[in-house]
């Protein structure tokens, strides 16, 4: 199998199995939180699952997948600072909808490159950056929260290493980042559900 099918088969396999989990807590919980994170990480694996197979798509999955997935894990940290505030302080439910506006316009500049680029990097990059305030925030003083820094480590060195390094001087590497990613967020998917498993019980 070429080299770039079995980065496929990594990512895909990491981030369906991040899918899979979340959304069977979703179907015992019924949370939006689990259903906005299940939902990223699907349709992160969904163009990698494609792409293995082989499947011709008549638009570019990658670029579509990666807006979507970061729209829907913005949505989810929106109900995660929400659920963090008292009752009486927080903001109605559906607020949390409002990053899908941005599907209105992606469609008129998906074509323009620079425009493309930087909407996606400011995306993932305002993520990452509301994540570490939340998770810091949340779980400084929590035990084995070295599997968050683990993660958000990870995570945080994939973003710096494609936008900074891969997606324009050296995009045969790009793979690297792709693999950083999906450690990343296994570590960080499996500090979630066991934290929230523990707040439950």
């Amino acid at each position: 199998m070429e080299p770039a099918k079995w980065i496929d088969l990594v990512v895909s396999f990491s981030f369906g199995t991040v899918s899979f989990l979340l959304l069977k807590r979703f179907i015992q919980r019924r949370t939006m939180l689990d259903l906005y994170f299940s939902l990223a990480a699907l349709f992160i694996s969904i163009p990698y699952l494609l792409d293995l197979f082989q499947v011709e798509a008549p638009i570019n999955l990658f670029q579509w997948g990666k807006l979507v997935a970061v729209t829907f894990y913005i949505s989810g940290l929106l109900v995660l600072i929400r659920e963090s505030k008292p009752i009486f302080a927080r903001f109605p439910m559906y607020l949390t909808a409002l990053p899908f506006v941005s599907f209105l316009f992606f469609p008129l500049i998906i074509d323009f490159t620079v425009i493309k680029d930087l909407i996606n990097a400011i995306y993932q990059g305002g993520a990452l950056t509301v994540t570490v305030l939340v998770f810091t925030i949340n779980q400084a003083r929590k035990r084995r929260r070295r599997y968050y820094i683990i993660g958000l480590s990870c995570i945080g060195i994939a973003y710096l290493g494609y936008w900074l390094v891969f997606n324009r001087t050296a995009p045969e590497l790009i793979w690297i980042t792709e693999i950083l990613l999906s450690v990343g967020i296994l570590f960080m998917t499996y500090r979630f559900i066991k934290s929230e498993d523990f707040n439950n019980q």
